[in-house]
């Protein structure tokens, strides 16, 4: 991917150049005869008499004064015939003219500073290109993703890679729809810098975004190989073969495949970003899978954010009562209290024994002793949890003694 398409660059130049005409204060007034040889030149070059408006204006740039403002706007103007006539080299050499005599209005040189920049990126004379691009950006804070781009194809073709990788970051940052060739481009800098793990972070994003393009699998397989990770990259592969490259479900095939493989953090990590993006749906399933990824990588927090998500989902009390284990686990007792509560609620009389037994617990932990017993003597109707449920009782009763005899 080193070589990129010099032509694509270029194609995008004509349309964010401005014609130079406008409304001026009294500082960058064109006498009458300037302006009008400069309309004239205009409207013949809107007629593709681009020969004849070319020697006019070069005759008109020896009739200004040198260094002056109409000197500029006519180098200038000259600058957008040969960019029309994609003589991007010599257009680019009228617009450092125009821009060295410090001689135009403020807005008009940040935009032909812009311009110039395209056109020298373009023209393959990229640090030159870069250096202009990164001076308009400092008084461009709201600059688009486009210029970033530009910024970073310009550092890639010059080998500085980590700098490619951080404009294009921006850009896709910066835009609701990032194209498809930005993650080619930072794919490429990855690796190019034998990053293979951030490598395989954006192969993730292409095959989540674009599922049917067959290279974004084998190369995501051989990154896997190349990391000795040779039941991954077959695993991909095999998993490559068998789906419906159109299918829905492929995000989450591949999130499954991760979590057999014992990679439940890459799972959740593809689960979650798919949600975001609007790829997959945010349903139950979905997000039963997603607190499953993350409780599989013993990221707690993350799974009872996702698990509380869906308590609203679920009718059977099951979801509450998974939330509360996982509070359990993390010795969170109070925030354990309310999913219970609601568990024992929804749950069928008979698939209560787990909840009354775990509430009893947390009562304890809480300090809600006589709460504690109560329910603790309601899970002993239940076998599955007689045994846990009297310890826990005896364990009470000496607690309480201890504080009689105390």
């Amino acid at each position: 991917m080193k070589t990129l398409n010099q032509k694509v660059v270029l194609l995008t130049i004509l349309s964010c150049l401005v014609w130079p005409f406008s409304v001026l204060a009294n500082d960058y007034l064109l006498s009458e005869k300037t302006y009008n040889s400069l309309n004239a030149a205009q409207e013949k070059m809107e007629q593709q008499q681009y020969r004849q408006a070319e020697a006019d204006l070069k005759k008109l740039v020896g009739e200004t004064e040198a260094g002056s403002y109409e000197r500029a706007v006519v180098l200038q103007t000259l600058g957008y015939l040969y960019s029309e006539t994609e003589q991007y080299k010599l257009a680019a050499d009228q617009f450092e003219q125009a821009l060295a005599l410090n001689a135009l209005p403020e807005d008009v040189t940040h935009n032909l500073r812009y311009n110039l920049a395209q056109l020298l990126i373009g023209d393959d004379r990229y640090q030159k290109g870069i250096d202009l691009l990164n001076e308009w950006l400092k008084n461009e804070p709201q600059a688009n993703s486009n210029a970033y781009v530009l910024l970073a194809t310009a550092y890639y073709q010059i080998n500085q890679f980590s700098r490619a990788v951080e404009a294009i970051r921006t850009a896709i940052q910066r835009d609701r729809a990032p194209k498809e060739s930005w993650y080619r481009l930072q794919l490429a800098a990855h690796m190019e810098m034998q990053q293979y793990n951030q490598s395989i972070d954006v192969l993730e994003i292409l095959i989540e975004r674009f599922p049917v393009n067959k290279t974004y699998w084998d190369q995501l397989a051989a990154l896997y190989a190349q990391q000795d990770k040779r039941l991954t990259s077959l695993a991909v592969q095999m998993l490559a073969k068998r789906l419906n490259m159109g299918d829905n479900d492929t995000v989450i095939r591949l999130a499954n495949m991760y979590r057999f493989l014992n990679i439940p953090y890459k799972s959740a990590q593809l689960l979650q970003k798919s949600m975001d993006d609007g790829v997959i749906e945010r349903n139950f399933k979905n997000l039963e899978s997603l607190a499953d990824s993350w409780l599989a990588a013993r990221e707690n927090e993350n799974a009872t954010q996702v698990l509380a998500r869906m308590q609203s989902m679920d009718t059977s009390g099951e979801t509450d009562l998974k939330l509360a284990r996982v509070f359990i686990s993390m010795e969170n007792w109070p925030a354990a209290a309310g999913p219970l509560q609601q568990s024992l609620e929804k749950l069928p009389e008979d698939k209560r024994g787990q909840a009354w037994m775990l509430s009893g617990m947390v009562n304890y932990h809480v300090g809600n002793m006589e709460q504690s017993e109560q329910h603790l003597n309601r899970a002993l109707a239940f076998a599955e949890v007689r045994n846990q449920a009297s310890q826990w009782l005896r364990h009470l009763q000496n607690t309480r003694s201890d504080k009689e005899d105390a």
